[in-house]
């Protein structure tokens, strides 16, 4: 009964984040670029520390990991996101990953915490590998050196 329960209560809360997500704001990479560069948004990176070593980071970008090593999210995550955004709810951010989906759910996450203005960079730092995706698009790469020690 219990675990029927639990499981009621974590599908709800998916179809609540999912549903949430929905109503996200998506920008494409070539966009969050121009906006990152002239300083009219910041940039959080949500992925793993392996992903930033394997493929970059973006210049001047916010590093913060959502998820742990067994890949559920991490405690303090939402605390440092929100850390890195201010107590301002109409901050400019715009939120990437490797392909949208985490960042999808962290801007759902932010929106349910207040922030209004927050982007999901929807084909995230890799996309589809070919012609989507901030590194497909050659946008502005470096390597990750002080947060992926």
């Amino acid at each position: 009964m219990i675990k029927n329960i639990s499981n009621i209560v974590y599908i709800l809360l998916i179809l609540s984040v999912l549903s949430n997500w929905a109503f996200s704001i998506d920008i494409l990479p070539t966009e969050a670029n121009i906006l990152h560069e002239n300083d009219k948004i910041i940039i959080i990176d949500v992925r793993n520390k392996s992903e930033w070593k394997e493929t970059g980071i973006i210049p001047g970008a916010h590093l913060v990991q959502m998820l742990n090593p067994i890949y559920k999210i991490r405690k303090n995550f939402i605390q440092e996101i929100t850390e890195v955004l201010g107590p301002d709810k109409n901050i400019e951010a715009a939120i990437i990953c490797k392909s949208g989906g985490r960042s999808g759910a962290t801007v759902s996450i932010l929106k349910e915490n207040g922030y209004i203005n927050i982007s999901n960079i929807s084909e995230g730092m890799v996309g589809d590998g070919k012609i989507t995706g901030w590194i497909s698009r050659g946008l502005p790469i470096k390597k990750c050196l002080e947060k992926c020690k």
